[in-house]
């Protein structure tokens, strides 16, 4: 048995915030003690005064979070400056936190710091892992790759990385009472767990594929021997950051998007939100804020086409691109509208807008990153005698 409680609040005094939206959550669980809790947060949130309430109104209770780009919580849907906490109830699953520092420097041992930190916490075999890392200055891919070497190649990990409502300044991650900014946060579930995902972005490929022949870490320098802006003035006449770059990789079945933040005139150089190869293979891509929208649609579709039909999801979670929301813009709200007649109203929903993504590319599977991608989890437990 799998019991979630989530609640939310826009007020701006964070303690008012967080005592409102705590009370929503424990409502929903009926009385049943919370084993963890999830908090997504408005970076203007002051997070000592919620890491605090939390610490005063769940002691002992495990406690993991980061701030966004922006929230998500049913039946409400898309929020601003707001707290959304997920609280977690079970007699056959538990749940534990971890940390790992150094996120962006070592991100192979921040990744092993969280992981071991929350496998030590239970006695039982991890199941499935949320993963909320720094979302700046990061190689998102690396902290996945660490996480997989810590749980396993197909293990399944999801979650995003946290956001500072396009700011660029600085993020936060927490734990408990601990408030950092460069870390891996892992809440891990031990147990009977059933997870399906879905995930989609509505961007097409244009025209013929190109190659990265200079780039270091997320910045391209050439695209076939040419400044990579040139690319963009071919196609658009003028480079445009709604129109991302479409990347082709190996192990995975569909291309990734990558975001370009800035475009540097004198050199024709591209800063990317997320690192790329030499010699990958990439395309721009275009999208329509309608088919954004019906991206999401698609995910969450995906996902309940994956859940075991015998069983009901206990909670969907979504985590949408950031790059999303800039593109959206007034229409954000659309997405989670697009899709509540199909989760409707009895199943708890949270999530909040990130600066990556990380999920299976299939209902299950292989772990990837994604962006400018709409995530869709939903989690149960099997079905016990």
């Amino acid at each position: 048995m799998l019991k979630i409680g989530t609640g939310w609040s826009e007020d701006s005094d964070t303690a008012e915030a967080t005592q409102d939206a705590l009370k929503l959550a424990q409502d929903q669980l009926g009385g049943q003690p919370a084993k963890a809790a999830m908090v997504f947060a408005g970076i203007d949130m002051d997070l000592e005064v919620l890491t605090r309430e939390l610490a005063e109104a769940l002691p002992g209770v495990p406690v993991a979070g980061c701030t966004t780009d922006g929230e998500v919580a049913g039946p409400e849907g898309f929020l601003e400056d707001s707290v959304v906490i997920t609280l977690f109830a079970s007699d056959a699953v538990d749940f534990t936190v971890g940390m790992g520092a150094g996120a962006t420097g070592t991100p192979a041992q921040a990744t092993a710091d969280a992981v071991n930190m929350a496998k030590a916490a239970s006695d039982k075999a991890p199941a499935l892992c949320i993963a909320l890392p720094e979302g700046l200055g990061t190689n998102i891919h690396h902290l996945l790759n660490g996480l997989r070497d810590q749980l396993g190649e197909d293990f399944p990990i999801v979650g995003g990385a946290a956001g500072d409502q396009l700011r660029f300044q600085g993020t936060k991650q927490f734990m408990n009472q601990t408030i950092v900014n460069d870390a891996m946060v892992v809440l891990m579930m031990h147990g009977p767990v059933i997870y399906s995902c879905g995930v989609a972005t509505g961007y097409e490929p244009l025209g013929n594929r190109h190659t990265i022949t200079k780039a270091e870490g997320a910045t391209v320098y050439e695209i076939d021997d040419r400044p990579a802006a040139d690319l963009y003035a071919d196609y658009l006449q003028q480079p445009s950051i709604f129109y991302p770059l479409a990347v082709y990789e190996e192990k995975r079945q569909s291309f990734v998007l990558s975001s370009p933040l800035n475009f540097d005139e004198e050199t024709g150089a591209i800063q990317l939100v997320n690192p790329v190869e030499n010699a990958a293979r990439v395309q721009l891509a275009t999208a329509t804020r309608d088919e954004i929208v019906d991206a999401a649609r698609t995910a969450v579709q995906s996902a309940y086409a994956g859940f075991p039909s015998n069983r009901t999801p206990d909670l969907a979670l979504f985590f949408s691109c950031a790059g999303r929301r800039a593109t959206l813009g007034t229409r954000t709200a659309e997405e989670y509208e697009s899709i509540a007649d199909i989760v409707g109203e009895d199943i708890p929903t949270s999530g909040f807008y990130t600066y990556g993504e990380i999920g299976p590319d299939q209902p299950q599977g292989r772990s990837v990153t994604h962006t400018n991608a709409f995530l869709a989890v939903l989690l149960g437990t099997q079905e016990t005698v």
